[in-house]
């Protein structure tokens, strides 16, 4: 059987994602092989199984809703440096696609020429530890209790003598699926994603050196929060040439008329339809892409024409495509206005160059935080997004005989 992606990436047509998003982060303690840990995920990754079915370890015989759970595992480059690992450190997930820590003051630029930049009181990346594990699911309540579910197993393994144990869950953050098709900033979101008939030919990783990783993927994280009162200080103009789309429609802008006003494709959105959501992607007629030639400067410099280019193939990494699942969120904090709302960014590609070169270069995103003129930005929007924890991962394939996707890595 060929190495196949794992579960959790939902590229297929017509399948969606489900509704709720966790993603957590093991550490591996000092003093332990690559062997000892393998054998403890495997009794971990054994144990999701049984999640995936309702079946929980303290209710034997007393099957759960499972939510339709799905479990993806994806592994960081500090757990090839582990003794006696059996595989070494495949070459794109090396360090020049790695993203920079934050500054040991806080803050600090994610890659060197990106206007992305980590939070003030983000000091330490939380997402960068060897093992990270996604769950999603069409219930809340699913991908939390693969949460604590981890966290008991994890006590349950811990030696009573010495208070030593192979994994240590460090950190976690969740999501949610907005069922409106909008993002916090009201715009739509994710219209000119992949289409399902391109998105595997950018998921999967190639034939490489590193043959043992092909048929799988990298994963990127990122979880970013939005500044939704330096937003809500712009006008729905300033708004609509930063996005690069109308507010209402989510039609793309393709130029401004004669006052400057921004104007969208013809005959979009469809007759008898107000928004671009209203329209099934096989039917779309290319509503949903940015127009391949835009004049004004303004308009080449919105978020949406420096992210998607549409340059082809996709499967050639020069493309720059990326295959996003978003997840909002939102989480309470001590500080006016008592909350913080942003999105977990979750994108998977064959190589983290293509959303590493798509974050720094000038033609793409480059030094531009989110959209606009880097040079001339409006007020607040060189800080619209701040970083508040960031990783790359290997996603190994599911390989027929391995106990679990990655195992060779360890035992």
């Amino acid at each position: 059987m060929a190495p196949t992606l794992q579960e959790g990436i939902y590229h297929a047509p017509q399948v969606r994602p489900g509704k709720f998003f966790n993603i957590l982060f093991l550490r591996v303690q000092d003093g332990f092989s690559a062997p000892q840990v393998g054998e403890s995920f495997l009794k971990l990754w054994e144990m999701y199984q049984q999640l995936k079915g309702g079946n929980v370890g303290d209710l034997p015989g007393h099957p759960l809703p499972s939510g339709e759970l799905t479990v993806l595992v994806g592994y960081g480059p500090n757990v090839f440096q582990l003794p006696e690992a059996k595989r070494l450190l495949p070459s794109e997930l090396g360090s020049k696609n790695q993203f920079r820590s934050p500054l040991p003051t806080g803050g600090g630029r994610l890659l060197g020429p990106s206007g992305l930049i980590y939070a003030d009181d983000v000091r330490l990346n939380p997402a960068t530890e060897e093992i990270a594990v996604q769950f999603i699911a069409e219930t809340q309540l699913a991908v939390n209790r693969a949460v604590v579910e981890t966290w008991k197993f994890l006590q349950d393994l811990t030696d009573p003598e010495t208070g030593s144990v192979p994994l240590m869950l460090t950190s976690f953050y969740s999501g949610f699926q907005r069922d409106d098709g909008r993002s916090w900033i009201d715009f739509h979101d994710g219209l000119s994603n992949l289409r399902s008939e391109e998105r595997e030919r950018v998921i999967a990783i190639k034939p490489n050196q590193d043959s043992w990783t092909e048929g799988g993927t990298y994963l990127a994280f990122l979880r970013l929060g939005v500044d939704l009162t330096a937003w809500g200080k712009l006008n729905r103009q300033q708004q609509e040439l930063l996005v690069g789309r109308d507010k209402l429609s989510g039609c793309p802008l393709v130029s401004l008329d004669s006052q400057g006003q921004p104007m969208v494709n013809t005959g979009c959105p469809f007759a008898g339809t107000r928004e671009v959501s209203e329209a099934e992607e096989g039917n779309s007629n290319g509503q949903f892409r940015e127009p391949l030639s835009v004049i004004e400067p303004v308009l080449r410099q919105s978020h949406v024409q420096r992210a998607n280019m549409h340059i082809g193939p996709v499967s050639d990494r020069n493309s720059l495509r990326v295959f996003r699942q978003g997840y909002e969120f939102l989480e309470p904090i001590d500080s006016s206005p008592g909350f913080r709302a942003g999105l977990n960014f979750v994108s998977f590609q064959d190589t983290p160059e293509r959303l590493r070169r798509m974050l720094t270069q000038s033609t793409w995103l480059g030094r531009t935080n989110f959209g606009g003129d880097p040079d001339n930005q409006l007020p607040g929007m060189d800080r619209l997004l701040t970083v508040r924890a960031a990783g790359v991962f290997l996603v190994p394939p599911v390989v027929e005989g391995e106990v679990f996707p990655g195992s060779s890595i360890f035992l």
